[in-house]
């Protein structure tokens, strides 16, 4: 009995490595087959590439090919040659973003309060926005104010910053402000807590739509 399960055992052993063998052939036939009558050529020059190349390009043409590297914009693939930092939109892809910007009808800095305004005896906000868009008469810095003295932003993270800003920021003159497109201007975007607050407030006075623009942006996650 055991001398029969051991044949019955090699029997099997030998069919399986026969099909294997058989299915490999037949594998390489097809390829071979497949390669007789659709060759395949080098896409940059179509020379010739024998049989079952792995890249669709010859070794000449491979390597005049040069990967691109970061930083480079997303958008396009488009390189920075002298760029610092991360991967960014080109002054080509931002432009559909501009003409969005372009179309606000106010120019809105994001405001200090009077008492941090005269502390510091400047806001950043609103020379930012002079320098964006210069001599240009829809900034204004009268519609939007902050109604209470607040705590800097960078003494909080997540859910404290949104408690800090509660209720910060008032409008003076909603009569100016439905159903007109506004641009936001402040100098860092760390969470979004500030723009997204300012935000809330011109919405609910009826402004149509609120953009924002921002100098840079901070880059770890909160």
């Amino acid at each position: 009995m055991t001398q029969v399960r051991n044949r019955n055992s090699r029997s099997y052993q030998a069919t399986a490595v026969a099909l294997a063998a058989f299915c490999h052939c037949g594998k390489r036939f097809f390829q071979s087959l497949l390669d007789l009558l659709l060759p395949s050529f080098c896409l940059a020059c179509t020379k010739p590439l024998g049989f079952s190349p792995e890249l669709l390009f010859c070794p000449d043409c491979l390597g005049k090919i040069h990967v691109i590297q970061s930083p480079l914009c997303p958008c396009c693939g488009r390189t920075f040659l002298v760029a610092a930092g991360p991967d960014h939109h080109c002054g080509h892809c931002l432009m559909p973003q501009l003409a969005a910007v372009a179309g606000a009808d106010w120019i809105v800095p994001v405001p200090l309060h009077p008492k941090r305004l005269r502390e510091r005896g400047f806001n950043q906000a609103l020379l930012l926005a002079r320098a964006f868009f210069p001599k240009d008469r829809r900034i204004t810095h009268d519609l939007l104010v902050r109604t209470r003295v607040t705590e800097p932003q960078t003494r909080f993270n997540g859910k404290a910053r949104r408690t800090n800003l509660k209720n910060a920021f008032g409008v003076v003159k909603p009569q100016h402000i439905p159903g007109k497109k506004i641009l936001l201007i402040d100098d860092v975007f760390t969470t979004g807590t500030t723009v997204n607050e300012c935000a809330r407030v011109l919405k609910k006075a009826g402004a149509a739509d609120v953009m924002v623009l921002t100098l840079a942006r901070v880059k770890e996650d909160y």
